[in-house]
């Protein structure tokens, strides 16, 4: 069995009032053939699925132009199967009442305001509401605070240039190319087995990540709080009870989430692909030079507590001509804008439910770029000896050893010129600023480098070799003198791990957790060298240049800009070796084309792609952004299941208004089906499938779709004048059809689909889809003229109306067989119990207009 929870796919019986009495001789074999089928019926059945409902709106919605006022079965936001129960033409300011007919279960219909192209603003409603006004306060404190307003305090607002972090990304992707090119096995089995290898020569090494420093401060309202710029808006703009009940509406039936009531929804990426309010490819804002700010409104990821957000942005005229905008957007600083965690505790509310906490500004920090810078060695080349180490047989000079020897010999005795290891023994110390120095070999032509804790925490793995800049750069050492000019040389990455010695000739190395209270082991004598030319020294060497602090000079992006975003989900983030490999972490962007990496990375994230219950495609965005109710939200996808709500952020201002987000909305169609033989009736309810739908005002379309009936079948009791099409008043339906009365059509699922056949007449402005079709009935001329239209209280159900497309049963099958809880509606009027959401897929016949 499958369940779902979409009215429109599946529709709903409902019955319509009836206008002419049918008088039933055999009612008593009608009854006795019902109950065998479904039990006994409830005297007080009369097949309600529908609520009825009148409310008054006042069309003054936060729209230029209102046209029309409506009453929608759901949000029409990502959702082609909402649909119109009623509607009347409106100005705005006008208020018009409105009679329409929900499906019975329903907790909420939506009332919205629509202009002439199509544009929504809605607002859910439970069905006892009888007056909607969309001038709430809540609409009113979002116009009023909507766009903040320039002039924001940012002059004492620094960036931390001293503290800048490559992204998981860039990290991943110079430990990827050291596995390649260290010539250290270890590296390489590390970067291989941890599935690290995909991020090689991908261009993200100089990603970096920006913060404020802890010193910067703001005023107005603003606070500066783990490296951004926020407010707490819990008061001045909280997230009403309406407000939070619409936004359900919009999210919750086609961005559901795990944790709502349908727990089985994953993949809403096919209702993304299908909505016209989406922005799906080139997910970046163009900023219209005011302030930019985020607002966090729902946050139901498992894995938030470990999410940061990030911004950056660029000017579209600044990308080299002959760059990829993919290379280029890699390059660009990324500006930290939510710490996720921060929001997440103090949102106050369940993790499925909507809220409004804090607003984060998105200041401009100017335009810069990862630059290069040169740095020459200290004028001597040295030999760098242990002074621990007093006797000739304790070797006590560094020396460069086989990386992938992790017995060879590090430290030795003092080698001759005239060995051919001489040059092993001899260093060059070059300062590369704030304290750091980088130590190289000139025999090895490597730098001496400490993996530590970035790797693996033995003390036999913590050196070795490498002529990999990056990583070089990334691990470098502190050099302190001592009073006997001695000197210490400490690793940086990892505080209390010094470069040291050990008094166990008989198993040298040079790694030491020693502090600097242990003795001579970790002092070395730096010894000169006098300099010859034979020796292939390097003269200099170039590094990317350290960050430079960049002061806030603006609270507003330029207008023009593009402004994309990075949610970057980071486990174990102290231990650098589990950061890499863990398979939940990763950087994920609203740009598609910047998630091709990460959209392949084994185990977790390539799920969404390899899984077909996804769909997924490899250059899909993580992050989508959309237009509803005249704001724009950013969705978020951390992970595999593809459902995009895992966050969702409201944009505050109007930078994401740039593109149109028009719906197209259609009049709730209805099916009506009948039993031609309800004495012997299988009720596989398909012996003549009729459907209407409004064509204007005046103007209804009839289709005949199926008849699974094997007596000659006439359509009766039509009551409107032809306008169009093949007339189908007192015509047989096989003859429509084209068929011999034998022929089930369209009602057997092996067989070929036929076309509908169908007329439009003319009716009465004020006659309902209902209304019209309570009339119909059919005579069916195999039974001497029998007519059969739609039952009373209490009897059978062999004639029924139902909204939308309903997927009839398919033939012999009856509807207690395939839908399994209709039964139990049957024997109890109100255990109504959304039976149409429990159905037997393989038993039903789906409606030729639920077919793509």
């Amino acid at each position: 069995m499958r369940k779902i929870s979409i009215y429109a796919l599946l529709s709903i019986l409902s019955l319509g009032s009836c206008t002419k009495e049918f008088v039933y001789n055999d009612a008593n074999d009608i009854k006795e053939n019902a109950e065998q089928i479904f039990g006994l019926i409830d005297p007080n059945q009369d097949w309600r699925t529908t609520t009825s409902g009148t409310v008054s709106i006042t069309a003054d919605a936060d729209l230029a132009d209102i046209a029309k006022v409506q009453i929608l079965t759901e949000s029409p936001f990502f959702n082609g199967n909402s649909v119109i129960l009623a509607e009347a033409e409106a100005t705005a300011g006008q208020t018009v009442t409105l009679n329409y007919d929900a499906p019975r279960g329903a907790e909420t219909v939506i009332a919205a305001c629509t202009d002439d192209k199509g544009h929504y603003f809605i607002k859910a409603i439970d069905l006892s509401t009888k007056q909607v006004s969309f001038a709430t306060k809540t609409a009113q404190t979002r116009a009023a605070t909507r766009t903040a307003e320039a002039g924001i305090g940012v002059s004492n607002l620094t960036l931390d240039g001293s503290n800048v972090t490559r992204s998981l990304n860039a990290n991943r992707e110079i430990y990827a190319e050291l596995g390649t090119n260290s010539g250290n096995s270890y590296m390489t089995n590390f970067t291989t087995s941890k599935n690290i290898a995909p991020w090689e020569n991908n261009n993200w090494k100089n990603e970096a990540q920006w913060q404020l420093t802890s010193t910067s401060s703001i005023s107005g309202g603003w606070n500066v709080v783990e490296g951004t710029v926020v407010r707490d808006i819990s008061s001045s703009n909280p997230m009403l009870e309406d407000e939070a009940t619409t936004l359900k509406a919009i999210f919750d039936k086609y961005l559901s989430h795990k944790t709502n009531s349908d727990k089985s929804r994953v993949n809403n990426l096919v209702y993304i692909r299908e909505g016209s309010a989406l922005r799906f490819f080139d997910n970046h804002l163009t900023s219209d030079g005011n302030p930019i700010t985020l607002i966090p409104v729902n946050m139901a990821s498992t894995e938030i507590d470990c999410s940061t957000l990030y911004y950056y942005y660029y000017n579209p005229s600044d990308v080299p001509s002959g760059t990829s905008l993919t290379d280029y957007v890699k390059k660009l600083p990324k500006f930290k804008a939510i710490p996720c965690e921060h929001t997440n505790t103090n949102k106050g509310v369940n993790r499925e439910d909507f809220f409004r906490v804090h607003e984060y500004l998105l200041p401009y920090y100017g335009d810069f770029m990862p630059t290069t810078q040169t740095f020459y060695p200290q004028n001597n080349v040295y030999r760098i000896r242990n002074v621990g180490k007093t006797s000739k047989n304790q070797k006590n000079y560094l020396t460069y050893f086989d990386s992938n020897n992790h017995n060879a010999e590090r430290l030795a005795n003092a080698y001759e010129a005239s060995d051919s290891k001489f040059l092993n023994q001899l260093w060059q110390v070059f300062d590369i600023g704030n304290g750091r120095y980088l130590l190289y070999n000139i025999g090895g032509k490597k730098f001496l480098t400490n993996v530590g804790k970035y790797i693996e925490d033995g003390n036999n793995w913590e050196f070795f070799f490498t002529d990999y800049l990056p990583f070089v750069k990334e691990i470098p050492y502190t050099i302190s003198i001592n009073a006997d000019e001695t000197r210490r040389i400490k690793c940086v990455n990892t505080p209390t791990t010094f470069v040291g010695a050990t008094n166990n000739s008989s198993n040298p190395r040079i790694a030491s957790n020693k502090t600097t209270n242990d003795g001579e082991f970790i002092n070395w004598a730096f010894e000169a060298y006098n300099f010859t030319g034979n020796i292939d020294a390097l003269e200099s060497v170039t590094l990317e240049a350290d960050p430079t602090d960049h002061a806030a000079i603006s609270d507003c992006i330029p207008s023009g800009y593009r402004v994309g975003f990075m949610l970057s989900k980071i486990y174990n983030p102290n231990l650098l070796q589990n950061y890499l490999k863990e398979a939940k972490n990763g950087c994920l962007y609203g740009y598609g084309e910047m998630n091709t990496t990460i959209n392949n990375f084994p185990d977790h994230f390539s799920s969404a792609v390899t899984n077909p219950k996804y769909g997924m495609e490899p250059n899909d965005p993580r992050i989508a952004m959309f237009n509803a109710n005249n704001k724009t939200f950013l969705a978020f996808e951390d992970g595999a299941d593809t459902n995009y709500s895992d966050m969702i952020i409201e944009l505050g201002g109007n930078s994401g208004s740039f593109f149109d987000d028009p719906q197209e909305v259609e009049e709730q169609a209805y099916t009506m089906c009948f039993e031609d033989r309800p004495n012997v009736a299988d009720y596989d309810m398909n012996d003549v499938v009729l459907r209407c739908t409004r064509v204007s005002s005046t103007e209804l379309e009839l289709s005949l779709i199926a008849t699974g009936a094997n007596d000659p079948v006439l359509i009766s009791g039509i009551v409107g004048d032809y306008v169009s099409g093949t007339e189908l008043k007192n015509k047989e339906v096989h003859g429509l059809f084209g068929v011999e009365t034998s022929t089930f059509v369209n009602t057997v699922t092996s067989d070929e689909v036929l076309p509908s056949v169908s007329c439009v007449y003319r009716v009465d402005a004020s006659t309902s889809i209902k209304q019209f079709l309570s009339n119909i009935y059919i005579t069916n001329n195999g039974q001497g003229g029998r007519t059969i239209g739609l039952p009373a209280t209490g009897e059978a159900p062999f004639a029924l109306i139902m909204p939308g497309n309903f997927n009839y049963p398919q033939e012999k099958i009856s509807i207690a067989t395939a839908y399994t809880t209709f039964r139990n509606w049957v024997n109890n009027a109100n255990n109504y119990g959304n039976w149409p959401e429990f159905f037997e897929s393989t038993k039903i016949y789906t409606n030729p207009y639920n077919r793509e």
